[in-house]
C-alpha cells in the first residue's frame, strides 16, 4: 500500500510542478503590480517560483521515505532523516543561490539540513 501511496505522491508532485507551473504560476509571474520583496521585482518572482517548486521536492521526499518503508524497516530513522536532510539542502541551496543570499530561508535550511544529517550519521 505504502508504494501505491507513494507513487500517487510522486504522480501529484510531477502535475503539480509542470501544470500548475503552467497554468498558475507562469501566469501569476508575467503579472504587472506584483509586490516587491526584498529590493527588487524579479526577487517576488524567484520566492513564488522556487517555493511552488519546493512543495513538489517535500512532496517528493516524503515518497521516498514511503518507498523506503515499502522495502525496509529496520533503520527508518536514519533514512528518514537522510531524506529530511537532503531535502533542506537542496532547498536552503536553491535559495542561497538563486537568491543571492537576500531570500534568508537558507539561513535556516541549512542548518536543519546540517543538523539532521548529523543525527542521520550519529544514530
Amino acid at each position: 500500500m505504502l508504494l501505491i501511496a507513494a507513487i500517487l505522491t510522486i504522480a501529484v508532485g510531477l502535475m503539480h510542478s509542470i501544470l500548475g507551473g503552467r497554468r498558475l504560476i507562469k501566469p501569476i509571474l508575467e503579472m504587472e503590480g506584483l509586490p516587491v520583496i526584498l529590493g527588487d521585482i524579479r526577487n517576488t518572482r524567484l520566492t513564488l517560483f522556487a517555493g511552488w517548486h519546493m512543495l513538489t521536492l517535500t512532496w517528493w521526499s516524503i515518497a521516498a521515505t514511503m518507498i523506503y518503508l515499502h522495502y525496509f524497516s529496520a533503520g527508518m530513522e536514519t533514512a528518514f532523516l537522510a531524506i529530511v536532510a537532503g531535502m533542506f539542502a537542496i532547498s536552503g541551496m536553491t535559495a542561497l543561490i538563486a537568491s543571492r543570499g537576500r531570500h534568508l530561508s537558507w539561513v535556516f535550511f541549512l542548518p536543519t539540513s546540517a543538523i539532521s544529517a548529523y543525527c542521520a550519521l550519529t544514530g
